[in-house]
């Protein structure tokens, strides 16, 4: 174990200045055990009281960051990093890996990420308070007149220990909900296209926002983000989802000027449910012909083409409600299926960008093998990663480490 004497806040605080501004004389020296990413260090340094105020510090503490604290931020850093990404077990087994010091339990590296997790929930926020109390001027951005602008939605389901569900109607065998919805939505621009001259994702253009709280909260989180990138103001903006009305009506309320987008490759999904309960029905038709040729139709935004076509199927009275409720996915949302136009036009017509955020901001991490979570633990350890995954570094913001640090704070 590495010992340190100091009393190294001297020069910066003044002559053991209290916070009171008066002198507070040395009364002793005490010694502490701090947390490094080299193992454990014993700081010796000086403790200072005043009298006026009846308190003691340790200026050594204040100049390294380390005031009511065990472990040095190098080590939350890295238990945040590691713990944002694995297991809290193999994120503190990686730690020791690479510094060659057992540093951090998992105990430890769960109560970071849930600390920091919060932290993470906090700046989110502040930027969109901050947002909210600028002014329009203060919050235009200049945007590139090729620019389009997305706001797309989705959900995941993510397991929960039982208390967090209890009550609620879910798929299980038993009846009951297991699992918790985390709502996401992803705000990217696209500005260029691919080699194939197809619409893409600007690069380093994304930011996250998460939620297992109901539509409401969640709406008003995307309006925050929405408002401080600007993007009702962008060139062109649409709203990308599946046919989820949860979607539609924040659309409607918030942004009645955006291009609606029901994802193709979810609308092609319930051709494919539609053309299956009708195939026994078709007669002389070859089903695969039948399938293409309602999906064909999808294509040409044909949404009218599309329900005739399968109402004319002759199929038994005891499927008419169920073949009702696959057409009706197509007739309310007919003008945000006409894919050949919205092609025409150079948008994306996929959320396959949401659906990738699904899986690598909330199942890649909480939804492994055996996991069960409470909504809390779960929104930190999320809210953690949406950050690090947004665009403009805002990650950062969750540390504080003093612009020019002693060595011992650099080292450690």
């Amino acid at each position: 174990m590495a010992q340190f004497g100091a009393d190294l806040a001297c020069a910066d605080a003044g002559p053991g200045a209290c916070g009171c501004g008066r002198e507070a004389p040395v009364h002793s020296v005490r010694s502490r055990t701090v947390a490094t990413m080299t193992g454990d260090v014993v700081l010796t340094r000086a403790y200072r009281y005043c009298r006026q105020c009846a308190e003691g510090f340790c200026p050594a503490d204040r100049a390294l960051g380390l005031e009511g604290r065990t472990r040095s931020e190098a080590v939350d850093m890295a238990a945040a990093a590691a713990g944002r990404e694995v297991p809290f077990a193999a994120a503190a087994a990686l730690i020791e890996e690479i510094s060659g010091a057992r540093v951090v339990s998992a105990k430890t590296c769960d109560r970071v990420v849930k600390e920091v997790g919060g932290r993470a929930r906090q700046i989110m926020r502040a930027d969109a308070d901050a947002a909210a109390r600028a002014t329009p001027a203060e919050r235009a951005r200049r945007w590139d007149k090729a620019t389009t602008a997305y706001v797309a939605c989705d959900g995941t389901g993510v397991a929960m220990v039982p208390s967090e569900t209890e009550g609620r109607k879910g798929k299980g065998a038993d009846g009951r909900s297991h699992t918790r919805e985390d709502k996401i939505a992803r705000l990217f621009t696209q500005t260029g296209f691919d080699d194939d001259g197809q619409p893409a994702m600007d690069k380093d253009s994304s930011s996250f926002v998460s939620t297992f709280e109901p539509v409401g909260p969640f709406s008003a989180q995307v309006a925050g983000e929405a408002l401080r990138r600007d993007v009702s103001r962008a060139p062109r903006l649409a709203v990308l989802g599946d046919g989820a009305a949860w979607i539609w009506g924040m659309a409607d309320r918030m942004w009645p000027q955006a291009t609606q987008i029901v994802d193709f490759y979810h609308a092609v999904q319930h051709v494919n449910e539609l053309a299956d309960l009708l195939k026994p029905h078709i007669g002389k038709q070859k089903p695969d012909e039948f399938n293409k040729s309602l999906r064909d139709l999808l294509k040409q935004g044909d949404i009218a083409g599309l329900a005739a076509k399968a109402r004319q199927v002759d199929a038994p009275e005891r499927l008419k409600d169920e073949i009702a409720v696959k057409i009706a996915y197509f007739t309310k949302n007919w003008r945000r299926m006409q894919y050949a136009q919205f092609k025409q036009r150079k948008y994306l017509i996929g959320s396959g960008a949401v659906e990738s955020a699904c899986r690598s901001i909330v199942e890649d991490r909480v939804s492994r093998s055996g996991m069960r979570w409470t909504v809390e633990g779960a929104d930190r350890v999320i809210a953690l990663r949406a950050l690090h995954r947004s665009s403009e570094d805002r990650y950062t913001k969750l540390w504080t480490r003093p612009a020019n640090p002693p060595a011992l704070a650099q080292a450690a």
